[in-house]
């Protein structure tokens, strides 16, 4: 079962890596190059988010089937979060580009900027928050 993920990790790196070079090198004279290396990159992420939930289901539905409702509703909160990121993505012309990418590349790129946001708030917090805790600890 190792070998097989460590070749699928090969084979996805190197497609990576051929559709990067690809995009760079025909960028300008094939605007669809920059769409199909965006659209990899969102497929990547997919794949790897939902792989990471179907794993986190999957151990804590052994572990804890108690906990399972939790893991649950951790899940449907995250997928409205992602929804309420995709209906505020304004999907607006991106600036000093000479072609501009599809409208739905630029919805999905404006939404991933606001997750962006919203888990680097969230991670800031938690920071805070933390050091708050330790320190009423102590």
């Amino acid at each position: 079962m190792n070998k097989i993920f460590k070749l699928i990790g090969w084979i996805l790196g190197l497609l990576g890596i051929v559709l990067g070079i690809w995009a760079f090198a025909s960028g300008e004279t094939n605007p669809t190059s920059v769409d199909v290396i965006l659209r990899y990159t969102y497929f990547l992420l997919i794949a790897a988010v939902i792989i990471w939930i179907g794993i986190a289901i999957f151990i804590t539905a052994k572990n804890n089937p108690k906990g399972l409702v939790k893991a649950l509703l951790v899940i449907v909160v995250a997928a409205v979060v992602v929804l309420i990121a995709y209906a505020v993505a304004s999907g607006a012309p991106a600036f000093n580009v000479k072609t501009q990418p599809s409208q739905q590349i630029l919805k999905f790129t404006d939404t991933m900027l606001t997750l962006t946001y919203i888990l680097g708030g969230l991670a800031i917090c938690a920071i805070i928050f933390g050091i708050i805790r330790n320190a009423l600890k102590k």
